[in-house]
């Protein structure tokens, strides 16, 4: 399993560095970007909007790392200690990382003459995309990592994987997110999970 670490490790970690390189420089996938966030705008509607933002609000990043914290409490009352440090550090973790990363992208968000949400911070790479990732990601990993509890796989990995992805499309839809932004903000949580359970894969979480 740590060989499995390692591997996804390295390669996210290649993709984002691509993604990211892009960005700097503006070429290929940007233009992309432009098309995909003025698509979405152009075929918004009302009821749709309306849910997406629900989605997207219940998604906060500051909302999902409380959820995370009761989570840790529970985890040390039942005095699992590897999957409180686990929850822990990866969310927790992970918020810290991300600000630090749009800090040093400093992208601007998707302008619209029509906007539908309006957000003064950076863009690369989305907070809510990264949240929801190390939340749901964390959970998968914890729920199926019983020996007893291998068959939940089959059900709990597409479960994390579709609200990881509504997440996703909402911030793009509502144009808070560029597709670079919400690509690169996945696979940076997926380097941070690796990054975190690896040295963790022979304890018992």
């Amino acid at each position: 399993m740590r060989r499995l670490g390692l591997i996804v490790l390295a390669s996210a970690g290649t993709l984002f560095a691509l993604i990211a390189e892009n960005v700097i420089n503006e070429v290929a996938l940007t233009l992309v970007d432009l098309e995909v966030a003025q698509w979405l705008h152009a075929h918004s509607t009302t009821m749709l909007t309306q849910c997406l933002l629900v989605i997207t609000h219940l998604h906060d990043p500051w909302i999902l790392s409380s959820v995370a914290g009761m989570i840790t409490l529970y985890y040390i009352g039942k005095k699992r200690w590897y999957a409180a440090l686990s929850v822990l550090l990866i969310v927790q973790g992970a918020m810290l990382l991300n600000l630090l990363a749009k800090h040093m992208f400093q992208r601007a968000r998707p302008t619209f003459d029509d906007p539908l949400v309006t957000l003064v911070t950076y863009s690369f790479p989305s907070g809510h995309v990264v949240a929801s990732t190390v939340f749901y990601g964390t959970l998968a990993v914890l729920l199926i990592s019983q020996k007893s509890a291998l068959c939940r796989a089959v059900y709990i990995l597409p479960i994390a994987i579709a609200m990881v992805f509504l997440v996703a499309f909402s911030r793009m839809y509502l144009g808070a997110h560029y597709l670079s932004d919400v690509l690169a903000a996945f696979l940076e949580a997926v380097i941070w999970i690796a990054l975190c359970l690896t040295p963790l894969w022979f304890k018992r979480l």
